[in-house]
């Protein structure tokens, strides 16, 4: 005797899991030991609005403006944040608070194009707590994509605006802010920028 048809099982929207978001990548290194890690995450992990890694709170923290996000988390770093916490701390700093010019998190920048706000809606606030903290901002976001370029020099007038210095490690050939992952270990920041300079967007 033949099975009866059975109907088709109806889902609920409210059903539905949405897989976790996944940035990519596979290079997940540890923290230092003597580090204490913090983040602020969305509440759907899309999007990562400030790290701050703290090794000597009786020392001034450093802040960083990249391009987004990639892996990092309270959990374990990212191979672009432990060399930038090695500058932060052959400088003589006591900590790194790491701000991105898109707190979307991927490991690949192509991908911000894909994303109908790259940037998120708390990353301006949390850059100008970040800058206002740290009171010394290395510009260091690379070469975005072209289309999102603008708003690169947005961030950094953003930045010059709450009075903190701005520097940078090295500039590229189109005049945009090295990104610090494979320069020199040994680089130092340039001297404060001029309020009046005008950073390449990428």
């Amino acid at each position: 005797m033949m099975n009866a048809l059975r109907k088709p099982i109806e889902v609920s929207a409210k059903s539905k899991v949405t897989p976790p978001h996944d940035p990519g990548g596979k290079s997940k290194p540890r923290w230092p030991a003597d580090s204490n890690i913090s983040a602020h995450f969305s509440p759907c992990k899309r999007y990562r609005y400030t790290l701050t890694e703290i090794w000597d709170s009786q020392l001034s923290p450093i802040m960083w403006l990249l391009m987004n996000p990639s892996v990092a988390s309270v959990e374990h770093a990212d191979p672009t944040l432990i060399r930038t916490g090695r500058y932060a701390r052959l400088w003589g700093y006591g900590g790194q608070l790491v701000g991105n010019v898109h707190a979307y998190r991927t490991t690949d920048k192509h991908k911000l194009l894909d994303v109908d706000d790259p940037e998120g809606p708390e990353n301006v606030n949390a850059l100008v707590h970040m800058a206002k903290q740290a009171g010394r901002v290395i510009l260091a976001y690379g070469q975005p994509p072209k289309v999102l370029r603008p708003r690169s020099a947005e961030v950094v007038q953003l930045l010059r605006e709450t009075g903190a210095t701005l520097h940078h490690l090295r500039l590229s050939k189109d005049g945009s802010p090295s990104h610090p992952l494979y320069l020199p270990a040994t680089l130092g920041p340039t001297p404060p920028l001029p309020k009046t300079s005008v950073l390449a967007a990428g």
